[in-house]
């Protein structure tokens, strides 16, 4: 396709659940980006004018394969956002490495347990939830890989047999980055950050990724202290040096409540235990894990 504009954001979303999210995710960009256009690739018209631009999908398959069509977004650079991702700070400067790279991604540290042939552990998988592309025939060349190496790789499932791998996208993006000869620049945590698993930041926390109750709140005590920090989900703390007086107490109360988790499963009958996780206060008590994958 070519670009009309020569920057904006793309989200892509097939079916009503994931339009849906992906307007609440907009929404939240364009308080942080008032003046960026935002193109929303689907199978279906949405509603416009919230999307300065739309671009529909003639075949979707309603999976992770059609995320791989957000290059059809009219913009000659680019940034792809999830429909679970959430912009609480400026993303010019990733724009900004697209004027000296050709894309840019958060790496993580797995994919390991699906080993490909010929690629080393040592260049692991990429977080594909947020990433950055100036438009070029290389570019176009690396989706045009990424979509064959995904469906080679799900061809041999079965629809009673999935293989959770090979039906995301990132076993396969991992293979066409590595075969081919882009530079692509690695953005920190801060620009991809999970907090539904342990998470390491240091700069601002930029965009946070993944589905929970409330990340207005959490974007604000994440940031409220910049420099090396790390945030356990299922203890709800943030720990540094030296840690806020707020975060100490949570981690006591989170401390707290696994040892008594401990003591529970040990001391109570099975049937109760099970009734008992049912209830969401009990389950975000002693669980955590206040923000899903």
């Amino acid at each position: 396709m070519e670009a009309s504009a020569p920057r904006g954001f793309v989200y892509v979303a097939t079916g009503d659940r994931y339009r849906g999210e992906a307007a609440v995710s907009a929404a939240r960009l364009r308080q942080v980006h008032p003046g960026e256009r935002i193109c929303l690739v689907t199978d279906r018209a949405a509603e416009t004018p919230f999307w300065d631009d739309l671009v529909l999908l003639e075949q979707p398959i309603f999976g992770l394969r059609d995320k791989i069509w957000m290059h059809r977004c009219p913009y000659a650079d680019f940034i792809f956002l999830d429909t679970d991702t959430h912009v609480v700070a400026p993303l010019d400067e990733v724009f900004q490495l697209l004027e000296h790279f050709d894309g840019a991604g958060h790496q993580l540290f797995e994919g390991h347990d699906s080993p490909i042939p010929g690629v080393p552990d040592a260049f692991p998988e990429f977080n594909t939830g947020v990433l950055a592309f100036r438009r070029s025939p290389a570019v176009a060349a690396l989706f045009e890989d990424w979509r064959r190496h995904y469906d080679a790789f799900r061809a041999p499932d079965r629809p009673d047999r999935d293989v959770y791998a090979n039906v995301t996208d990132q076993k396969s993006f991992r293979l066409a980055v590595y075969a081919s000869r882009l530079r692509i620049a690695i953005l920190g945590p801060e620009y991809n950050f999970t907090p539904a698993n342990v998470n390491l930041a240091c700069a601002t926390v930029r965009v946070l990724h993944g589905r929970g109750d409330d990340f207005t709140a959490f974007a604000e005590r994440i940031n409220a202290q910049l420099g090396g920090r790390v945030y356990h989900p299922t203890l709800d703390v943030i720990l540094q040096v030296p840690t806020r007086g707020p975060e100490l107490r949570r981690l006591w109360l989170r401390a707290t409540a696994q040892l008594l988790r401990r003591v529970g499963v040990a001391c109570t009958p099975l049937a109760l235990r099970n009734a008992l996780r049912r209830s969401r206060g009990v389950r975000h008590f002693f669980l955590g894990g206040r923000f899903g994958p």
